[in-house]
């Protein structure tokens, strides 16, 4: 992009952390028309410039070009495995009555009333004892938010036996939020990209979700994020993030608290671990493991060491390369990463994984033609039933990855 636009661009960056790639050119055009009908970009840049009426315009445009649709129950098994009664024996250790939960980036409020439904059941018959604040930057979706009426397809994952405790059905078919989830649940805006952690007024959490965010923020931005958003978490607490943001994150710098010790269990937002025992992992598949554990624990040598191992038993193992090209991205040095997932897509053309991060490492080097066929790749060959990379693949969510190489293509999620 280039003039007014680029300087747009630029402005939603740091208003919003969103990087909106040269791709998206025609989708930014088509938010600046429906932000402000018959403005060109110059203009708009102009127009957004003045210290009374430009704030309200850029607010326009955010709404616009943030994503705003999500699901009650989405990723319902991540979900599923948290701990209520856990989370508030710590709550009440630490003196606070209820559960505390911040939904990050909640849009339209889906989420926020999904966390409080889990937690009613949870302690059901009594009142459960959670306050769940949803924030968003858009002031649209905080309003839908706060309206809470919804359409079929916003709810279908729930339960019928849910819906009718929670929900009430309207003469138009759409679905109103009722009072029990309501008096739990609270909105209020909030800028991940440059608004203070916790948001002002505002105590730390026991429970801070932020998923299917981060995969629309520049690199830069996410370990930024996903540090202070551990740091508005109470000793203890669990920072939920979905499995698309965990492949987004700087490995290793938050690795003992990313998850948190309140679901033992299971590890939600972490796919790319499994849990070791204490014996010496000597097959293929605990030699990754191994490697997949050290690189979120930050030890590299470690990583590389096992991934080492690997391609020395099978040079063309994609799984190796793929974790051989993740390490070496996350390290920094992108030029490295293509040529390991190179490797990986050669030994395994369908791998839409890799060739999703060979789009990063290609963002990374700045080479936009070559990262947008790598986003192409994936649309192409992204396939929910291939199993073959199930140790790597354990809890990504398709959608997620799908609609992030969508939104760097050009279009909308």
């Amino acid at each position: 992009m280039k003039g007014p636009l680029a300087e747009i661009t630029e402005i939603l960056r740091r208003e919003t952390g969103i990087a909106l790639p040269a791709a998206r050119e025609a989708a930014l055009h088509a938010a600046l028309r429906r932000a402000a009908p018959g403005t060109d970009p110059d203009a708009f840049r102009r127009a957004i410039s003045d210290p009374v009426s430009g704030r309200g315009l850029l607010d326009r445009l955010i709404d616009e070009v943030t994503v705003q649709e999500t699901t009650f129950a989405r990723d319902r098994g991540q979900l599923d495995a948290i701990d209520w009664h856990s989370l508030l024996r710590a709550a009440r250790a630490a003196g606070s009555p209820a559960i505390r939960v911040w939904s990050a980036g909640c849009a339209t409020g889906e989420e926020a009333y999904t966390l409080a439904l889990l937690a009613d059941e949870a302690f059901a018959p009594a009142k459960a004892p959670v306050d769940v604040l949803g924030t968003d930057i858009s002031v649209a979706a905080l309003a839908a938010a706060v309206a809470g009426q919804y359409r079929e397809r916003a709810v279908r994952a729930l339960a019928a036996p849910s819906r009718d405790r929670y929900l009430d059905r309207q003469a138009d078919g759409s679905y109103l939020v009722g009072e029990r989830l309501r008096r739990l649940v609270r909105f209020r805006r909030h800028n991940l990209a440059g608004d203070p952690f916790p948001p002002r007024g505002e105590a730390v959490f026991d429970l801070v979700a932020c998923r299917n965010v981060l995969i629309y923020f520049g690199h830069p931005l996410v370990g930024r994020v996903i540090g202070s958003l551990d740091g508005s978490l109470r000793p203890g607490g669990l920072l939920m993030l979905g499995a698309a943001d965990a492949l987004m994150r700087t490995t290793g710098r938050f690795a003992d608290r990313v998850t948190g010790p309140a679901v033992p269990a299971r590890r939600p937002g972490r796919p790319l671990r499994r849990p070791l025992g204490r014996k010496p992992a000597r097959s293929r598949e605990q030699r990754l493991a191994a490697a997949l554990d050290a690189a979120d624990k930050g030890d590299r040598d470690g990583a590389l060491a096992q991934v080492t191992s690997v391609l020395a038993d099978n040079p063309l193992d994609a799984d190796a390369h793929f974790v051989l090209g993740l390490v070496t991205l996350e390290a920094g040095q992108p030029a490295e990463a293509v040529a390991a997932l190179r490797r990986a897509l050669y030994a395994d053309p369908a791998f839409w994984l890799a060739a999703f991060t060979l789009g990063r490492a290609h963002d990374a080097l700045g080479d936009a033609p070559a990262a947008r066929r790598a986003y192409e790749r994936v649309l192409r060959t992204i396939d929910l039933a291939d199993h073959r990379h199930e140790l790597i693949l354990q809890q990504v969510d398709i959608g997620d990855i799908a609609a992030a190489c969508r939104l760097r293509l050009g279009g909308r999620p």
